[in-house]
């Protein structure tokens, strides 16, 4: 059914990559020994980053140092560092780092920031790794794949860029300590655009989810358009360029009928596949990982239950107080499970479980909560899910088969609605939300919109999905002195430098190059 999972399987054969990355750049000892480029393997290991943590998977081998190695995993670590600062759901697993994660008080030193600035390294040194030993070759499967890894190698700086502001930067391997550049977070965000348009004019048009194409480099075109007033720090905004390239995928994309169907074990084939534009492949059978969508369907789920495609319950996220909330205005009178809360409140895409009264409690805050067991005192989240859309599981019993929706319509659909709002234009993006995301739910339309309500709808459309912290630092509520919103365990004013991520110091001290970000040592 995934036609890339038996290349994803053989990948611990056919590379040679070790989780030292300047090994990219050595010359063997032994004369005798050749050291030679396999284009396909380096191009499909590139792809592979994204969902599996190393040349083994689940666990083995792994591409970076972690003390677990589902924590390394490219998607699990945007998970983390999106959600976990955030009102989108609480961890209850009482990990070394977390709760700095949770309380938004991370230092240079949390082991979690650092796992996730070496992955990000790690991914864009292998795209450049590909793209020096592919420079010269002008055949129509090169330009293709080096415009596929461009855009990979853009993804990576992008969340590098995100999380940290300005990181070291390089697009060639070299021994040299790597520079930050000169024009800071700002400078990498032109890069970042000009580079994407690039690359956009040599890729596919809609081809395989498994495959990178225009529209994907125009989500993500759309994406930074839209934040440009935090990446150039406030000197710039860029909505109506974020409204055209929006525009382009609404114009190519529908949305899936069935939201839930997004998120089960065929959505490489059922209904919702329309939709994805692209797609992290998960096989139960063939490509296994601790950090990607068996993570998300396990970390969910918890005794007493329905089925979920899945022997593992990991009973370690769940929702949080403010998320709930954002789709029932008294969640403590709703019982019911992931089949009956959608009809209760109103939306589709409200895919909970809360089997009794006692379910809901309004404080769940703090550090109490580590290691308690307290995974049953606000709503379970049943979003993610390894059975198939026909009832029936996967092709394992542990490990599902879930694509992860990577790139999807709907964030196109929701940045071009943002879009016109911030141009002025609220009527009509008032409509476009209630006739197309809502009316996808089946939730009763909007009567207006304003910041809050935005706000609101981004989380309703995305919870769960490895966002959250970006869409709060742009409408001004992650931190400083204008923020307005509180949770749980963020009551207090949260100080503005926690907008960033501190470069880990192991870093700043073996790069003489390096500037630590305002605000960390």
């Amino acid at each position: 059914m995934k036609t890339y999972s038996k290349i994803f399987a053989t990948l611990a054969v056919v590379l040679g990559f070790t989780a030292c990355v300047q090994d990219l750049n050595t010359e063997p000892i032994d004369p005798n020994i050749v050291q030679e480029f396999d284009q396909d393997a380096v191009y499909y290991k590139i792809y592979a980053g994204l969902g599996t943590s190393g040349q083994k998977g689940p666990d083995g081998d792994c591409d970076i140092v972690a003390n677990d190695e589902g924590y390394s995993v490219f998607y699990r670590l945007l998970f983390v560092h999106n959600e976990f600062p955030t009102d989108g759901g609480w961890w209850i697993w009482n990990d070394a780092g977390v709760p700095d994660l949770l309380e938004c008080k991370w230092t240079s030193e949390n082991a979690f920031v650092k796992l996730l600035y070496n992955r990000l390294n790690f991914n864009v040194t292998v795209c450049n790794h590909f793209l020096e030993n592919t420079e010269d070759k002008t055949d129509e499967k090169s330009i293709r794949q080096r415009a596929e890894i461009r855009f990979m190698r853009a993804l990576n700086y992008y969340y590098l860029m995100d999380f940290f502001g300005n990181p070291p930067f390089s697009t060639k391997i070299t021994v040299d300590n790597p520079t930050q550049l000169e024009g800071g977070r700002e400078a990498l965000y032109a890069w970042l655009v000009d580079e994407l348009k690039a690359a956009e004019n040599d890729l596919e048009d809609k081809a395989s989810t498994y495959k990178v194409n225009k529209d994907a480099a125009r989500v993500l075109l759309a994406r930074l358009y839209l934040n440009a007033e935090v990446y150039t720090n406030g000197k710039t905004t860029a909505y109506a360029e974020a409204e055209e390239y929006a525009k382009k995928v609404v114009d190519a994309y529908e949305l899936a009928d069935n939201y839930a169907e997004l998120f089960m074990g065929d959505n490489d084939v059922n209904e919702s596949a329309k939709e994805i534009i692209f797609a992290i492949p998960q096989d139960g059978a063939m490509i296994q990982s601790w950090g990607a969508s068996s993570a998300m369907v396990a970390m969910t789920r918890g005794t007493n239950m329905n089925d979920w495609g899945s022997t593992d319950k990991w009973e370690c996220w769940r929702s949080s107080p403010e998320l709930v909330k954002v789709f029932a205005d008294a969640p403590e009178t709703i019982i019911g499970d992931e089949t009956q809360i959608p009809g209760l409140v109103g939306d589709d895409r409200a895919l909970f479980c809360n089997k009794t009264a006692a379910g809901f409690t309004a404080g769940c805050e703090g550090p109490g909560e580590y290691g308690t067991g307290n995974f049953n005192k606000c709503w379970a989240i049943c979003k993610w899910t390894g059975l198939y859309s026909t009832g029936v599981a996967g092709k394992h019993t542990q490990f599902v088969d879930t694509d992860v929706p990577f790139i999807r319509a709907g964030e196109a659909y929701m940045t071009y609605a943002e879009a016109l709002y911030r141009q002025g234009k609220t009527a009509e993006a008032l409509a476009f939300i209630n006739d197309n995301i809502r009316k996808r739910a089946h939730a009763t339309a909007l009567p207006a919109i304003d910041d809050d309500v935005l706000l609101d709808e981004w989380q309703r459309e995305f919870y769960c999905e490895g966002r959250r912290r970006i869409d709060l630092i742009r409408f001004g509520q992650f931190s400083g002195a204008n923020a307005t919103r509180a949770w749980e365990g963020h009551k207090a004013k949260r100080n503005k430098k926690y907008n960033l991520y501190a470069i880990p110091n192991s870093d700043c001290i073996a790069n003489p190059n390096i500037k630590q970000n305002e605000g960390f040592e």
